[in-house]
């Protein structure tokens, strides 16, 4: 992909030890590979080591490489969103300052993108592995990516959604909604491009010889609420609570007028089924709007039907067969059909 300019974006802070021989194993790794339609944008944030003046100095005589200086510590993802809205090319390379990332791999990385919108560094997939992590560090990493996976299902597209090392192709990707929050952009990108085309490329994650991890408690933090934030199971779940109170309400108060509990339970579902749709489309899945709400309505009404059944049906075999309150059985119920709705509504109802 020669004939595309290639912007690699590094954000650093305190890598005055590292930036000037990084820049320098680049340039070669980019020349032997002939990559020469290129730049290098470092994004500092006014690093106490002075890094932005090692990068200024080499930008007076490198042509190649730009500098951004930021006024304060703003956070590793609005470091490289800043990087790449002052850059022009289409294929864009993000890596770290620290070469636990090796430069090396940059080519094979831009050279997947002929087929691939986006081309991921990974420590997961085959041939990929870490070395020099503690126990401690391990399980953050593991446990990190393993909630990430969870919790978004946009970004099981990659073994290592958590990697700070990936190339992607700017017109293929759509960074207008990405947030800047936390420290791992490649889970934002993901998340908020479900449809792309993605490629893992194995490496091996070795700790960094200089300088200090910037991986603190805050960043841990950071990245546990944004998941969850974007976490559309647990908005589901959220509304799911609210709409099973509406459920369980609506049948008590069925019940105590003395409606026979089949017709109650019936009449329960099919409201918290019209409850939960209004609260879904307006937060759950708003930004998955292409069909009518006409559309919408119907498709989430004919879906979630199976996730009705279940919950009627496991509330009458546990009455009957354990002759239980009526209630408790619906309950029980909600819980088995909870699985079922939120599989076919992300899939079937808001899949655009």
């Amino acid at each position: 992909m020669s004939y595309d300019k290639v912007s690699i974006i590094i954000p650093t802070y305190n890598e005055a030890e590292n930036i000037k021989d990084l820049i320098n194993n680049i340039e070669s790794t980019l020349k032997k590979n002939n990559i020469n339609n290129y730049e290098i944008v470092v994004v500092d944030d006014n690093s106490p080591d002075k890094t932005y003046e090692i990068v200024k100095e080499i930008s007076k005589a490198n042509n190649h490489v730009k500098l951004i200086k930021r006024e304060r510590k703003a956070g590793l993802s609005s470091a490289v969103l800043e990087g790449i809205n002052n850059t022009d090319g289409n294929i864009i390379v993000v890596m770290d300052a620290d070469f636990q990332h090796p430069p090396e791999l940059i080519p094979k990385l831009i050279e997947n993108l002929k087929d691939h919108d986006i081309s991921i560094a990974s420590r997961y997939v085959k041939g990929g592995k870490i070395e020099g992590f503690s126990l401690p560090r391990k399980i953050i990493s593991k446990g990190a990516t393993l909630i990430a996976k969870i919790l978004v299902p946009e970004v099981n597209k990659t073994s290592d959604p958590m990697s700070g090392f990936f190339a992607f192709k700017r017109s293929s990707i759509d960074l207008k909604k990405v947030n800047s929050i936390g420290y791992k952009i490649l889970f934002e990108i993901l998340y908020r491009n479900p449809k792309s085309k993605s490629i893992d490329v194995p490496y091996t994650f070795k700790d960094r010889i200089k300088g200090k991890s910037k991986l603190g408690t805050k960043e841990i933090l950071e990245f546990l609420f944004h998941a969850i934030k974007n976490s559309r199971i647990i908005k589901f779940a959220i509304v799911g609570a609210l709409g099973t109170a509406v459920n369980l309400g609506i049948m008590y108060l069925l019940l105590n007028r003395g409606m026979f509990y089949d017709y109650a339970s019936a009449i329960a579902i099919e409201s918290s089924i019209l409850f939960n749709f209004i609260l879904n489309d307006k937060w759950t899945f708003s930004d998955k709007k292409g069909r009518k709400i006409i559309s919408r309505l119907l498709r989430y009404n004919l879906m979630v039907g199976p996730s009705g059944v279940t919950i009627f049906f496991v509330m009458e075999i546990i009455t009957k067969l354990l002759k239980i309150y009526p209630l408790i059985g619906q309950f029980i119920g909600i819980i088995f059909g909870f699985i079922v709705n939120f599989l076919l509504s992300y899939t079937k109802v808001w899949n655009i």
